[in-house]
């Protein structure tokens, strides 16, 4: 008798909440064989629940402190999640101090992690399973009300068991193989079906086809084109897709159905991917000019002695050949890469770009994927049915099993950090923690590196290359200065626009060109105020002006959602003259089609490109040129290649500058930059124009002379002086209540509990720049971290603190939010 049936096994488990702790459950003898680590099983976790859980340790010690209960069934055939994943999670878990539950939640698709309120159902008989089965007092009323009303929740099986625990009595009727607990949670991912045809075994030579044409199809002529176009199209009989069939030769459903009946058509179906595929026949190679050879060898020499290289160059110096060049390297050697990209706008060129020259070996995935596109993608990288993995931040939790490079390109973008909820991890950071789990390559590329990475690079942590020219004789554009304080003294601009400007866009679409004009506000205009009073409409949840939007006719938060139509008299002193105040995209937009109205304009932002395919419409169109003016917030500022662009207009340089952040001069040096860097073609110099309050502001001149270490030097030195990154890690601990003063308060404690033990390295507790979302009043403190010091051992302190805090009576309402490396 084998062993292992007889043997007591117990698995350590991890659930999709935020617990500090695993789980132990019982395994059914019986399943005992079918569990291994990485595999999802079914558990019960509190009275009424069930969950999809990881099994993360196999054991034969049952817990100490409380009674197992069993596990309910194993999901899956093979691990999952594999063990390299566990421990990245872990890392994950313990540096932005978040527990291993929440990792999970972020890690996974959400079909790959299901949860509802638990229900019965009736399992279906097999055939040949006739006989009676013996059911007690308590389970004949349960099976009796199944096969009546179809499904139970559990709270119907607890008024139906009497005095019986609930638990034992689904137990025990799951043992019998009579009902199956919660089938929608075995059921989360649904793979995609097609309808595919192909002619009958007996039908397949052309003699009996003409024989078929003459007799029996003799006064069917739309059946008649449906099988000659078929049999011309699937010569080897493998099948065809059915729906893609009838599109592509205008065949009507009812002829092929017709043809089915008479069993003269085969129909079967059969699970498909949902990316596209793209035709292999004629990929492109990569010919890289004399400058990227050198930076592709250099690059190749330092990843030698270093894991870690940062690649610097101007925008349109074609980063991306080299990228293409090293992961050709990596694929011959049977590894596999992982490309990050801060936006999914980008995937929609991107995508094109690698898939010219590596096929259908690349995939993509990013938020905007239903959630079975996601668990394909999961798969098919778990599978190693894909080389290239295009994706956003959460790109790093894919299940890899020989990963050989990372690239994270735009690594300076502040959209690689998670901001909510946990893990509110920073995915360029974590990746080069994962790249050395793997023993992989890693290559950070930007025309403007963050100021940790460029330190790392000049402390040779890093290696590092630059490429100053642009690509293929692309002249890098020219920077104007726009005072807009000058222009209203002269009354020469038309509301936001500056003369200059609007000049600038009617050449342009003379001379057969487009223009893009970035302001990073969306909606119609950010602030609605009372001419008497004013008063300005706020958020009902949150310490925030409403945001008009015309289109809708609302006003929105832009934090919380809320919305409410606009006011026509001020609720405080009841005059009806409301002004409104500044612009949004929106407003740029109808104010520009006034202005110049025979103009193509087109607006890219959040609201206007919500789904996938209007994101690619938008995009589609102005490069096709059907779009002279493209008006876009900072999506747009992120690697988008646009062939014709020649004008470029920066509408408010000021509204990044003034942002109270120690990276705001940082993060406006990089977005105009950005933005600039969308300008010019081979031919001509194209101009960007930035109109500003603060002509004479030291970002501004750096930007127009691009003089990116002189930034870097000014910067540097403030951070070392203050002891701001990269000189230290912070952690930013936000406290949270919907009581203002109990907010302050819990502040006020918390605070006490940690100056002791690190004094001045203490920022606050102080309000926010927003200082209540979503109901809640917001305190925050600031740590900085002593690099000379054991950070681990900081981390654990402040860890043991927050628990002290959480434990405290009148505290236990308050919420505390940890942000390891804040942004």
């Amino acid at each position: 008798m084998d062993l292992l049936s007889l043997t007591t096994l117990y698995v350590k488990v991890l659930l999709p909440l935020s617990l500090d702790s695993s789980y132990t459950y019982r395994v059914p003898v019986e399943l005992n064989e079918e569990v291994a680590i990485g595999k999802r099983v079914i558990v019960q976790f509190g009275r009424k629940r069930v969950y999809s859980a990881i099994i993360i340790e196999i054991c034969e010690e049952p817990p100490g402190a409380y009674q197992a209960k069993y596990l309910l069934s194993v999901l899956d055939d093979l691990p999952v999640v594999l063990e390299s994943q566990l421990k990245f999670w872990k890392w994950v878990s313990d540096y932005y101090m978040c527990t291993l539950g929440e990792v999970m939640n972020a890690a996974l698709p959400s079909a790959m992690k299901l949860e509802s309120q638990s229900k019965i159902v009736l399992r279906p008989k097999e055939e040949g399973t006739d006989s009676e089965i013996q059911l007690d007092q308590y389970e004949k009323p349960i099976i009796a009300n199944l096969e009546k009303l179809g499904e139970l929740t559990i709270d119907q099986v607890d008024k139906l068991s009497g005095k019986r625990s609930t638990y034992k009595l689904i137990q025990s009727l799951f043992e019998k193989e009579l009902i199956w607990i919660n089938e929608e949670l075995q059921g989360g991912y649904k793979p995609k079906i097609r309808p595919f045809i192909v002619i009958g075994e007996i039908y397949r030579q052309k003699s009996i086809i003409d024989d078929l044409i003459k007799s029996k199809l003799a006064r069917a002529p739309m059946q008649i084109k449906s099988l000659i176009s078929l049999y011309e199209i699937d010569k080897e009989f493998e099948g065809v897709d059915r729906l893609s069939f009838q599109k592509q030769n205008d065949l009507s459903l009812s002829a092929i159905k017709s043809l089915v009946s008479k069993g003269i058509l085969e129909e079967f179906e059969v699970q498909v991917d949902r990316q596209i595929k793209v035709d292999e026949s004629e990929l492109r190679e990569n010919d890289l000019t004399k400058e990227q050879t050198e930076i592709y060898n250099q690059l190749k020499e330092d990843y030698k002695s270093k894991n870690i290289a940062l690649l610097q160059g101007v925008t349109s110096s074609g980063k991306t050949h080299i990228y293409i060049s090293l992961i050709e390297d990596i694929i011959e050697q049977g590894q596999q890469v992982l490309y990050l990209l801060p936006e999914i706008s980008l995937t929609t060129q991107l995508i094109r770009r690698l898939q010219a020259y590596f096929g259908n070996r690349v995939m993509v995935t990013h938020s905007r994927f239903n959630t079975n596109e996601r668990v394909e993608v999961y798969y098919k990288v778990l599978n190693r049915e894909i080389d290239i993995l295009i994706a956003p931040r959460s790109g790093i939790f894919m299940p890899f099993q020989n990963l050989g490079l990372i690239v994270v390109d735009e690594e300076h973008e502040n959209s690689f950090k998670q901001n909510e909820p946990n893990p509110r991890y920073h995915a360029r950071d974590a990746s080069v923690v994962l790249a050395k789990q793997w023993g992989a390559k890693i290559l950070l590329g930007s025309a403007t590196p963050s100021l940790e990475s460029y330190q790392n690079a000049l402390t040779e942590k890093y290696a590092f290359a630059k490429i100053d020219s642009r690509f293929s004789g692309v002249h890098s554009p020219k920077y104007e200065v726009v005072d807009m304080r000058a222009e209203r003294r002269m009354g020469s601009n038309i509301g936001i626009f500056s003369k200059r400007l609007i000049d600038a866009l009617k050449t342009t679409k003379e001379e057969g060109q487009q223009s893009i004009l970035f302001l990073n506000r969306k909606g119609y205009v950010p602030i609605t105020e009372c001419s008497e009073c004013s008063w300005t409409p706020k958020c009902i949840r949150c310490d925030i002006s409403l945001t008009y939007y015309r289109k809708d006719n609302c006003m929105r938060c832009h934090f919380c959602g809320y919305q409410t139509k606009p006011f026509s008299n001020c609720p405080t002193c009841g005059n009806n003259d409301l002004k409104m105040a500044g612009y949004g995209t929106e407003r740029i937009e109808a104010e520009l089609k006034n202005i110049i109205p025979e103009f193509s304009i087109q607006r890219f932002d959040q609201v206007t490109a919500r789904t996938r395919r209007a994101y690619e419409n938008i995009i589609g169109d102005f490069e096709e040129g059907n779009t002279d003016i493209l008006i876009g917030t900072q999506m747009l500022t992120k690697g988008l290649d646009f062939q014709n662009v020649l004008t470029v207009g920066v509408l408010d340089a000021d509204h990044a500058l003034n942002f109270p952040d120690f990276r705001a001069y940082e993060r406006s040096f990089q977005l105009m930059i950005q933005v600039g860097g969308r300008a010019g073609r081979r031919d001509r110099q194209g101009t960007v124009y930035i109109q500003t309050n603060q002509a004479q502001h030291r970002v501004i001149d750096q930007v127009v002379n691009y003089q990116f270490e002189e930034m870097f030097n000014a910067e540097i030195e403030e951070r070392k002086k203050f002891l701001y990154p990269p000189f230290n890690r912070l952690i930013r601990i936000s406290v949270k209540h919907k009581d203002y003063f109990l907010a302050e308060k819990a502040a006020d404690y918390l605070n006490m509990l940690l100056r002791p033990l690190f004094g001045d390295a203490v920022l606050g507790p102080e309000e926010p720049y927003i200082s209540r979302i979503r109901g809640l009043y917001l305190r925050q403190l600031l740590v900085k971290l002593d690099p000379a010091k054991n950070r681990v051992a900081m981390k654990q302190t402040i860890a043991e603190k927050i628990a002290q805090f959480k434990k405290t009576k009148d505290y236990k309402a308050v919420r505390l939010v940890v942000d390891v490396d804040p942004h």
